[in-house]
């Protein structure tokens, strides 16, 4: 039985292990049908996907996974015409590439993986420079022992040929969604699009990197490199970091193909091609470096202002809304639902002898019952409902379109889950809490100021105090 349970545990490794090969395999495979006469694979994903795939798939980073990897290349080669010794000492090459960026990038942070911070394309391309820099030092062994080559131009070639391949492939896989999401979001944009054609004009960016691309191919030219540069900024503006992302790698791949095959062609016979396939390689992976750190940057300033716009809208304590910011929203429903001559149900409530618990108890079980109520109320409400903390122990519900009975339900529900309710507080003391309602149900066929329903509610309320509290008042 212990020995079933320990290979039961052991299945999702294996899985990894034949998913790494897999993965490995394709990626190499693809990469040699890249690679002109003499010269390294115009585009060697391999690497960059295995690294990503370490990182973001545990299951997949162990021995076996490894071991997994190291077939996937070997078997790649061979097929395409290696020798063993050749397969073998290529392996290495990636296998020590992918060993120093692993290293490194397991001292990433979570957000900088994920490119949420500008710190994160340094980071990216430290990592990229590095397991370039370590392959490179396997080239230079390969150059001696297999090609018979300058050891130094082999270091400087396959060093910058990697740091492109890394810095142009890892941000995508690193940040790329998972395949459910992917479709998630493809069919909410389509059903969007076919509500408001406008919607459309969302794409502008993508429609203009396009006609940028092949303005690259009808001039060409060495300064055609940067043609897709002001459409790969604006789709940095707009789109989030892991769409940003996938888009430079098909420019950046789009371009070196377009460029570097172009190049080779019109290359003079006799002429040192090393060089000029250096410049195109490291100038596409600056290329992506500008709009990756531009989109990094926005992401971070949109998440601040999202930082920013919570506290200034959300209870601190409670992380319910603010009166400020319940007000102005809860008109607009207001204003909505009498457009529409629908019901609205209108609940305050006030926690009883909540002062007794501060004074017997302190100001911190105060605060913790506070946060208690909260999420107990919470758990009883819609998604479309507002609910807020108005000052002190008071808070306000607003629930649109439920008829009376069912109001009259949720109010019980909600006193008697606040009742059945408890903390402990720091001497073991369990507190228990109870809650005083007051609620009006109203048809709006007709503007009406928030303030005064709040009010009418406000007032049931404190009939609810006066009756014995812990009950609910309808008026």
């Amino acid at each position: 039985m212990t020995s079933r349970a320990a290979f039961i545990g052991y299945v999702p490794y294996l899985i990894g292990a034949i998913g790494v090969a897999i993965l490995v395999f394709a990626a190499a495979l693809f990469g040699i049908l890249t690679r002109p006469d003499g010269l390294l694979a115009v585009l060697w994903p391999a690497n960059a996907l295995l690294l990503a795939a370490f990182v973001r798939v545990p299951t997949m980073n162990s021995p076996i996974g490894w071991l997994g990897a190291i077939a996937g290349f070997i078997c790649a080669d061979l097929l395409t015409g290696s020798d063993i010794n050749k397969a073998a000492w290529l392996t290495l090459a990636n296998m020590v590439g992918v060993a120093v960026g692993l290293v490194l990038i397991r001292r990433w942070d979570a957000q900088d993986r994920k490119l949420r911070r500008p710190e994160g394309i340094l980071y990216l391309c430290l990592v990229g420079l590095a397991a370039a820099f370590g392959s490179g030092l396997v080239g230079i062994v390969i150059a001696i022992v297999l090609f018979k080559s300058d050891p130094g131009m082999t270091f400087l070639f396959w060093t910058s040929t990697e740091f492109a391949n890394y810095v142009i492939i890892l941000p995508f896989a690193l940040t790329v969604t998972r395949w459910p999401t992917i479709q998630k979001s493809c069919l909410g944009l389509m059903e969007t699009v076919k509500g408001d054609w406008r919607q459309l004009r969302g794409s502008l960016p993508v429609v203009s990197l396009g006609v940028s691309l092949v303005m690259v191919g009808f001039v060409g030219g060495p300064g055609a490199i940067v043609f897709p540069l002001p459409a790969l900024l604006w789709c940095a503006l707009n789109y989030r970091i892991n769409l940003v992302a996938l888009l430079m790698m098909l420019t950046s791949l789009w371009l070196m193909v377009e460029l570097e095959l172009d190049f080779l062609v019109n290359l003079p016979e006799g002429d040192d091609p090393y060089y000029g396939v250096m410049s195109i390689r490291i100038g596409l992976a600056m290329l992506v470096l500008g709009p990756l750190t531009v989109a990094s940057i926005d992401r971070a300033r949109t998440a601040l202002v999202e930082r920013l716009d919570h506290a200034a809208n959300h209870d601190f304590l409670t992380g319910i809304l603010t009166r400020g910011a319940f007000m102005p929203l809860g008109q607009e429903m207001v204003d909505r639902i009498a457009e529409e001559k629908g019901r609205l149900t209108v609940m305050v409530m006030d926690l009883d002898h909540f002062k007794r618990i501060n004074d017997d108890h302190g100001h911190a079980s105060g605060d913790r019952v506070l946060v208690e109520v909260s999420r107990v109320i919470q758990r009883s409400l819609r998604a479309g409902d507002l609910f807020a903390r108005l000052g002190g122990e008071e808070f306000a519900i607003l629930v649109p379109n439920i008829a009376p009975a069912d109001a009259q339900g949720l109010a019980q529900r909600i006193r008697k889950a606040v009742e059945e309710s408890s903390i402990e507080t720091r001497n073991e003391i369990r507190l228990h809490s109870s809650v005083s309602i007051g609620m009006i149900c109203r048809e709006l066929d007709a503007p009406v100021a928030l303030d005064s329903l709040v009010n009418e509610a406000d007032k049931a309320m404190y009939e609810a105090k006066r009756a014995g509290r812990n009950r609910v008042v309808q008026r």
